[in-house]
């Protein structure tokens, strides 16, 4: 239990040094916030030794405060909603001491449910208020970003971003305050975190906010997903890897067979045309339909090959993919590259072009295009892929049945740390963003 007792300091001089002969401190403070009784009195030695025998009857620890009088003033703003008992007298006590005791027992014993379903989640839980400045922090945060409590309690949580979001988090949390208006709090979304060494990683941060003692609290949920992105990354590397293996096994395998038998019916077919055979023509037909087969194998083929960097690797690839988005589906789709896009390695290319092909896919399989643009644009550590067709937009009946493909999209942008949007509007086509800064 804490008891404040506000006085004149040379009055209160003789309680604190008795007080310390039997092993009390006392410790000053500025405010209420702690205290469980507010005491307001000019000590003399009859109040003193009610005071005494009145700490003498409460059991366990006692923590005493103590704020000079002449602050009573500012004290009185945070009287309201932090103590439980305000006496000027410290003889007022005695009759209601043993229910202000029970009452701070189940404050207390709140307090140690609070802390062990804290300390016991494995999610991290960070308390801070409307500064940013961090309140309360579990062991499970602590392990997380590798900070001990002593080196983030009182701290900015700007220290647990990196860089780029530190410089814009005062500023979010200031429109906040002023307009109410949410990107995170209450909402939820993946972002990045710092840990102690540097080392920057992703997360799920979910926040909210509530009130106590008139102070503004925000609570962040923290839950680290680098395993999970480390396992999305192998899952997608894999299973490029069997797509390129079964790309080589249809180029290689089914397209050499056609090849074949195109050549024999060929053949054959050009000696029943010499011996006047009637069945001849059926057979350049059926050699025309195996040549036809051949090359969509071939396109196949070529559509799960990865993309290759070499020179302007990406821009042809996107070019390749509108071209034959013309011949197979008979649309107009167009190739725009704008400024100087450069992609960083083989796999976010990779990723790139499986993202436009899905959605040039999605635009004329299920929003039913007639004409889309595939645009790469690269500007100032930038790169940023959109597609954009004049399809039926998002119909109710068919967002379950390109819901897998839009999931894919997500989840491949993820993986190279990008930014996918989707805009769509039931009549007036879709527009697919994904931007990735370096």
């Amino acid at each position: 239990m804490t008891i404040l007792i506000v006085d004149h300091l040379q009055e209160f001089l003789p309680l604190r040094e008795k007080l310390a002969e039997e092993h009390t401190l006392v410790y000053p403070t500025q405010n209420c916030e702690q205290a469980d009784i507010v005491i307001f009195l000019s000590l003399d030695a009859t109040k003193l030794d009610a005071l005494q025998i009145l700490l003498d009857q409460i059991p366990g620890c006692v923590r005493l405060a103590h704020a000079p009088l002449q602050q009573k003033e500012d004290l009185w703003s945070t009287l309201e909603n932090t103590i439980d008992d305000l006496f000027f007298e410290p003889s007022n006590l005695f009759q209601r001491l043993p229910f202000i005791q029970h009452r701070h027992d189940l404050r207390e014993s709140s307090r140690l449910q609070f802390k062990a379903l804290l300390e016991g989640t494995v999610e991290g839980v960070i308390i801070m208020d409307a500064r940013g400045l961090i309140r309360l922090i579990n062991g499970a945060a602590k392990n997380i970003f590798e900070y001990s409590s002593e080196e983030t309690l009182g701290k900015n949580v700007k220290m647990l971003m990196p860089e780029e979001h530190a410089r814009s988090h005062d500023t979010y949390v200031s429109n906040y305050l002023s307009t109410g208006k949410k990107k995170v709090i209450g909402i939820g979304r993946e972002v990045s975190g710092r840990r102690k060494s540097g080392e920057e990683f992703p997360m799920d941060l979910a926040i909210s906010e509530y009130q106590s003692g008139g102070d503004r609290l925000f609570v962040g949920i923290i839950r680290d997903i680098s395993n999970r992105r480390r396992l999305e990354q192998e899952v997608l590397r894999i299973s490029e890897q069997e797509r390129r293996r079964v790309g080589q096994d249809l180029h290689d395998g089914l397209g050499q067979m056609l090849t074949g038998i195109g050549l024999i019916s060929r053949s054959i077919a050009n000696r029943m045309e010499d011996a006047g055979s009637p069945f001849a023509e059926d057979l350049f037909e059926m050699t025309d339909l195996v040549r036809d087969a051949d090359r969509q194998a071939r396109d196949i083929a070529r559509g799960m090959v990865q993309v290759e960097l070499d020179g302007d690797g990406m821009s042809v690839a996107l070019r390749n993919l509108c071209k034959n988005a013309e011949k197979f589906f008979s649309i107009s789709c167009t190739f725009v590259e704008d400024g100087n896009p450069e992609v960083p390695n083989s796999s976010i290319a990779s990723n790139l072009f499986r993202i436009a092909q899905e959605a040039v896919s999605n635009a004329v399989k299920h929003g039913r295009a007639s004409e889309v643009t595939v645009t790469i644009k690269g500007a100032e550590n930038v790169l940023e892929l959109l597609i954009e067709d004049n399809g039926v937009g998002f119909p109710e009946t068919l967002k379950e049945e390109r819901g897998m493909g839009v999931d894919i999209m997500g989840y491949r942008a993820r993986v190279i740390n990008a930014r996918l949007s989707i805009q769509a509007e039931q009549g007036r086509g879709t527009m697919v963003r994904c931007v990735l800064s370096s």
